[in-house]
């Protein structure tokens, strides 16, 4: 199974850039919207094509197990993700307002997302971080991250018990 990071981020990434059904985007980046912080954008498509969105996690943090189960057991854990929606385009004389809309949107996407297998997920805008690429481009290109804290819960992974441990100190000596 994918590790839940994964599977957020893929949501986030649907979210984003599913056509909804009068054909229309949730976002300018329409279809653009890529699962890395690394994408294969270039300022010539971003001048031709438009605004593109990038998802990625920035950080998780995970708390002690919060339940035990009857044989003393952790049966969850709450983690706390840090997973940033960013938006790219050209930046023009209007660049903020450019921002702000893009913002406004993917803002409006997420409100009342409920990410699929997560469905008790809490969702929460923390901060937004807006800057203006000048270095390494022909053109100054505009970006606004909107990081969101995504509180959600996994199972504990069960401890091994005594005969799991043999079977694996068997493995590793090849018997």
């Amino acid at each position: 199974m994918a590790h839940p990071r994964k599977l957020i981020r893929a949501a986030f990434v649907d979210r984003l850039k599913t056509a909804l059904d009068d054909g229309s985007y949730r976002t300018r980046a329409q279809g653009r919207v890529y699962k890395s912080r690394l994408a294969p954008i270039s300022e010539e498509e971003l001048k031709e094509d438009g605004p593109a969105i990038l998802v990625y996690a920035r950080m998780e943090e995970t708390s002690k197990p919060q339940d035990y189960g009857v044989e003393g057991d952790a049966t969850h854990v709450e983690r706390n993700l840090t997973l940033v929606t960013e938006a790219m385009l050209l930046a023009g004389n209007e660049v903020d307002d450019a921002l702000d809309d893009m913002a406004e949107a993917m803002e409006a996407a997420i409100d009342g997302f409920m990410i699929p297998g997560f469905e008790s997920a809490q969702i929460r805008l923390m901060e937004s971080d807006i800057d203006v690429v000048t270095e390494q481009v022909k053109r100054p290109v505009g970006a606004i991250g909107l990081i969101w804290n995504i509180r959600y819960r996994t199972n504990w992974r069960a401890r091994a018990s005594a005969s799991d441990q043999d079977a694996i100190e068997a493995f590793l000596r090849g018997e």
